[in-house]
Parts: structure tokens; sequence; C-alpha cells
């Protein structure tokens, strides 16, 4: 395939020549590029034209393996420091992926014999004598990059993390410039999550500020079928596709595959009145707690996920109150609850009269049974539960080599996945095989 981009002024085949007084980045890139002796390719031509346009505020590039991508984002970093009194953030996922480019740019400042003023390891900054910054950061420490204005900010990696909040709540509002501007750059990690959502606001009208560049294996030209043919032999298909076809379909590790195509729809008037409606319940008390509502059609053999519930740090009574609202909307037969969270199955009845079902726990022929009725295109989901939509993208098998068994991860998606896992194999082992 072609490189992919969202905007027709978008070019990748050569750097455009903008006005001076318009463009974002003011010293002209071919000499740079020159010097370092780099010929770019079409994805790292077609990013450098996006963010120079004074049309594009935030440019999303979703880039397979061997393109360079933290290079030319660390590149483009170290051109805007060059303009006196500008300061730049490179966002990483973590502390270890943030090392990289702290490291790549010491060696870029070193091969121009930048002045720097102050060069502190241990906070990641770099301060050079022109009164420029730039300033490493990870997603898990956004707060300590706050409190200032940003000319660029560049989030490498952008997919490996949750950076929804790190951007939309802490750090775009530090973009209050003029010609401030921000570059989110990754391998995609599966369909849907934010770094999906933002490179998808690159092909909006709604968005018109944003701009999305994808490239693939294909668009290197410098990449031999030797190397190509030993990624295949060396990975899974999934993670192939995912880190050399930038493939947004699958994602490595991925537990259950949901057919976003066929199985999302608008259920808020379906009538119920003929199927049993029941809920998984996943009690949290540090991490969220997770309720999912769900209709079995016996004529269709088909399940609807019709509503959900998801939140954290809440009092049992405000817990209560939101399930005891989707009790009275759906007519809920049957609650399954986590057998483990037994004091809140006691307080749910003895002090809001709501009765529960201790759920069946059997985590891997639990998650097997939901395998089997998303991969037949048997779970259809609302269009509204956006929590219970992101974990069947995101939950994952635990990456840990030294497990005696399989399992799946604990993180932020494995709440709702637990409490779609309670629902749906309880139902099969209360109501029969499905």
């Amino acid at each position: 395939m072609a490189i992919e981009i969202s905007r027709a002024d978008i070019i990748s085949q050569e750097l455009l020549e903008l006005q001076s007084e318009t463009r974002f980045l003011k010293l002209p890139v071919d000499p740079y590029l020159e010097l370092l002796g780099i010929t770019p390719l079409a994805s790292q031509v077609a990013i450098i034209n996006a963010i120079n346009n004074p049309k594009y505020r935030f440019v999303c590039a979703a880039v397979s393996r061997r393109q360079g991508k933290t290079y030319i984002a660390n590149i483009i970093g170290q051109l805007v420091s060059l303009v006196p009194n500008s300061n730049i953030l490179i966002m990483s996922p973590n502390y270890a992926l943030s090392q990289i480019s702290f490291d790549l740019q010491r060696n870029l400042i070193k091969h121009f014999d930048l002045e720097v003023a102050k060069d502190n390891a241990k906070d990641k900054v770099i301060e050079l004598t022109n009164g420029s910054t730039i300033r490493m950061g990870s997603v898990n420490q956004v707060d300590s990059c706050v409190g200032r204005s940003y000319d660029l900010i560049i989030f490498d990696e952008a997919a490996l993390a949750d950076g929804r909040d790190a951007f939309n709540v802490a750090l775009r509002p530090t973009l209050d410039k003029d010609n401030s501007k921000a570059i989110f750059i990754s391998t995609p990690r599966g369909k849907n999550n934010w770094f999906t959502d933002f490179f998808y606001r690159g092909f909006s009208d709604e968005f018109k500020e944003w701009a999305s560049i994808r490239a693939t294996y294909k668009d290197n030209p410098r990449m031999s079928e030797t190397d190509i043919a030993e990624a295949r032999k060396s990975m899974s298909e999934a993670e192939f596709r995912q880190e050399y076809e930038a493939d947004f379909n699958t994602y490595e590790g991925q537990i259950w595959t949901f057919n976003h195509e066929e199985c999302i729809g608008n259920f808020e008037e379906i009538d119920t009145s003929k199927m049993d409606v029941f809920a998984g319940l996943d009690v949290g008390y540090r991490d969220p707690t997770a309720f999912c509502v769900i209709a079995y059609d016996w004529d269709e053999e088909k399940f609807y996920l019709l509503d959900e519930y998801l939140d954290a740090e809440q009092t049992t009574e405000n817990h209560a109150k939101e399930i005891q609202k989707r009790i009275d909307k759906w007519s809920i037969d049957y609650i399954y609850i986590d057998s483990a969270a037994q004091q809140t199955r006691f307080d749910f009845a003895q002090n809001y009269d709501i009765t529960t079902i201790n759920a069946k726990k059997s985590v891997l022929d639990g998650i097997a049974h939901v395998a089997n009725i998303v991969d037949n295109n048997r779970l259809l989901v609302s269009q509204k539960c956006d929590h219970t939509l992101e974990c069947l993208d995101q939950y994952q098998w635990d990456p840990n080599p030294n497990l005696l068994r399989e399992k799946p991860k604990h993180d932020r998606f494995s709440h709702m996945s637990d409490a779609l896992r309670y629902a749906l194999y309880s139902f099969e082992i209360s109501a029969g095989t499905f």
C-alpha cells in the first residue's frame, strides 16, 4: 500500500518550501538533514510537511518499525530548540523510553556543537544558552511537566500508554502559544484506544487542525525481502501486522477478537420482554467497580450488551444507586457478582435490597466461553458502551514468560472484562450451554 495521508495538501514526495513567517520550523530543514547525512523516508517527509503546515496543530503518525519515527520526532524537536527561548517536551510511556530520547538529544546537540547551559540527567532536562529548554517526561509522571508553556510536545510511542488524560487534561493547556503544536507518533496497539481515536481525528472535518499519516514497511525502500521474511518467521501473524503493517485491527496478546463492523449497534429501544436480562459485577476497592447489563435472545441465540457502569473511589451507596438505575431501566433478572466480594454482596442485600448471585469464576474456562461467543459474532454491543468496547480490544494475556500457566494481564481493561466474563459464563452454567 502507498503511504496514507489524511489531508490532501500534505505530500510525502519532497519537503515543501513554505514561507518563513508561517511555517512552524523557522530554520530550513533540508540543510539540517544533509548535515546529518539523512535522506528522509516518505513517512518522515510527510511528518515534517504536516508539522510545518500552519493549518495543522496536531499531527498523528501511525508508522511501522524501521521508519525512524523516534529519530525524526527528536530531530523536529531539535530544530524547534534552535530558535531562542523555545520549550520542547518529549513524552514517553515510561522512564526507560524517555532515556532514549534524552540520549538522542544529547548526541544531536553535540553533533552541532550547540552550547549547553545545563544538563540535568536526573530530571532529563537540557537547557541551551539560547534560552531554549528540551524536557523529557513520562505519561505516568505528567504532573512534573505542567506549569510552563510549550512550543512543541512530542508523544513518542504514544500507543504504549494511556495518554488521553495526560494530554487533554494536563498538557493541552500548556500549548497556549499561537503556533504551539503536538506530535503523536507510534506503532498502533489495537483499535479501541486513545491513539486510534486521535489518529482518526485527522480524517474528520470536525477536527480541522489534525492531520494523520500511516506508513508500513512497504513504504521503506531500504527494507529487504530477507528482512521481512525473517520478521515473519520470528513473529506471530498478529505481531507482524501490528509492528510492520501498522495495523490497528490486531494487537499481539489480544484475548478476544471483536468484530466492530458487524457487532455494534443502537439498542436503546430493544424489546427485552422475551429475553433473559442479566448482569456481571466486578467489585473494586482500590480498583474500579465494573457492571455490565446483557440480554439473551433465545430465538436469535445472541447476546445484547445493553448498558455498563464503571467507576472508582465511590462509596458502596453510590455504586448501589447506579446499579439500581440500571435494574429499573432493564428489569434485570440476575446479577452475577465476584464471589470474593461477600461484604459488598451482604451490604447490597441488607441495605439496598439488591440481590446478587455468586459468579462462576473459572478464569480460563470463562475466557474461552466469552471467546466462543465473540468469535462467532454472537455478542452485540451498544455503541454507547465505550468501556466494554475498549476492553474487548485491549484485554491481553500477561506477557510474563515465567508464568507457570497462562493468565490475563491485570490492568485498567481487566475490570469490565471480568464483569463480562462473570455474566456470560455464569449464565451459561445456570441456564444451559450455548
